[in-house]
């Protein structure tokens, strides 16, 4: 295995040879993750596209994967390299392509057979091939176990027919992790699921955008008429989807959406403080120091979390994970609304950055829905980490 420190090395020469250091003051992420027009939101995922087959060519891609799947065998410190080496330079956000390297990936190797892995892994670490997650419903989104989308077999096919919806990047996917119900007369909701690797070109499947209150463009809908897929497209075990969806949605929680931003908000509200000559006062001092703790705190717990995932710990840790990062996105970009006042709701219309205290301020609102809300994680939590009765129905 190739030593940390040399692969350090690697992947800051590779990165440096293309994109500038990035300010260490700057508001990171902003610029590749924000767009309010469908052309603009197809350029940041044709920037993550490119960027990540760049990093597969050099063998910068998928490092922790197995090498006969097309990545190098490399343990969780090698990705963290790399992660945190992306947030030094001026480089696309690779967030676009998050659902299929930190949940699609994760899902197959897991559960996959090994030809959904020969087939499915490679074009995905070379960004050839995009994935989305096709789990929720209008009336099954953090009560996932009562979805209603149906597969029902027909020979070696299968017929599904429903509706999904809040499926990010869904326009932009190649295939998707879908989940059905197979078993309609199971004796209880949680049996009889199944999950299926969709290709989203297949008749039948109709993709609708949707524009969230932050003017983002990355939701869908999805409609599912007569939709047949092959029976080589179940993952797992048919009616036991369930099981396999919650090692998703582990990795969902704790990694895509339960991630820290390497001191971005740290950086944002003091940007905000400095700017607005609030930094003598106490208070704000002390609601800064209670973010940037919060946020440290978060990175340290992170990775004892992938850790213990890798040591076969309970996934539904993870949505403290989910929490933690929830109520860390509001909290600063309430404070940063509050230190800015009006002029955060008003702003000259040169002033490119000028709308982020207002963006961010409606944009962190999702935080305690998506990926399944508070007060389901809170739920789980008690009852799948700390062994708590049930409420009572």
């Amino acid at each position: 295995m190739i030593d940390i420190d040399e692969f350090e090395a690697e992947v800051d020469a590779f990165l440096g040879s293309r994109y500038r250091p990035r300010d260490p003051d700057s508001d990171d992420e902003r610029a590749d993750t924000i767009s309010r027009t469908p052309d603009g939101h197809d350029a940041l995922v044709d920037r993550a596209r490119e960027l990540q087959r760049a990093l597969a060519a050099a063998g910068l891609s998928g490092v922790e994967l197995p090498v006969e799947y097309g990545g190098r065998g490399l343990d969780r410190r090698y990705a963290k390299v790399i992660e945190h080496a992306l947030r030094r330079y001026d480089a696309p956000s690779l967030r676009p392509l998050g659902i299929g390297m930190h949940l699609a990936a994760a899902t197959l190797i897991a559960s996959g057979s090994h030809e959904h892995k020969q087939r499915y892994l490679p074009p995905l670490i070379r960004a050839d091939e995009q994935w989305c997650q096709l789990f929720s419903e209008p009336d099954a989104g953090s009560d996932l176990v009562s979805l209603r989308c149906r597969a029902v077999r027909d020979g070696d096919e299968w017929v599904i027919d429903g509706q999904k919806v809040w499926s990010s990047y869904a326009a932009n996917a190649h295939f998707g992790l879908l989940l059905a119900r197979t078993d309609p007369e199971a004796p209880t909701p949680h049996v009889g699921i199944t999950m299926f690797i969709l290709p989203m070109d297949t008749p039948g499947v109709v993709v609708r955008p949707l524009v969230d209150i932050a003017g983002g463009r990355h939701f869908n809908e999805v409609f599912l008429d007569g939709v047949r897929v092959n029976d080589d497209a179940v993952i797992g075990e048919v009616n036991k989807g369930w099981g396999v969806s919650q090692g998703t949605l582990g990795g969902e929680r704790s990694g895509y959406m339960g991630g820290s931003g390497g001191g971005r908000r740290r950086r944002q509200v003091v940007k905000a403080a400095c700017i607005a000559g609030a930094m003598d006062s106490p208070v704000v001092r002390q609601r800064m120091m209670e973010v940037v703790t919060a946020e440290r705190i978060l990175e340290l717990v992170r990775d004892r979390f992938v850790g213990g995932v890798l040591a076969g710990a309970n996934p539904a840790a993870g949505s403290m994970m989910k929490l933690a990062a929830g109520t860390l996105e509001q909290r600063c970009s309430e404070l940063i609304a509050g230190i800015t006042g009006a002029a955060g709701q008003a702003w000259d219309p040169n002033d490119r950055d000028g709308d982020i205290v207002s963006h961010d301020l409606n944009a962190t609102r999702q935080a305690r829905i998506a990926g399944g809300t508070h007060e389901i994680q809170r739920n789980l939590l008690a009852e799948r980490v700390l062994g708590l009765p049930r409420d009572p129905k």
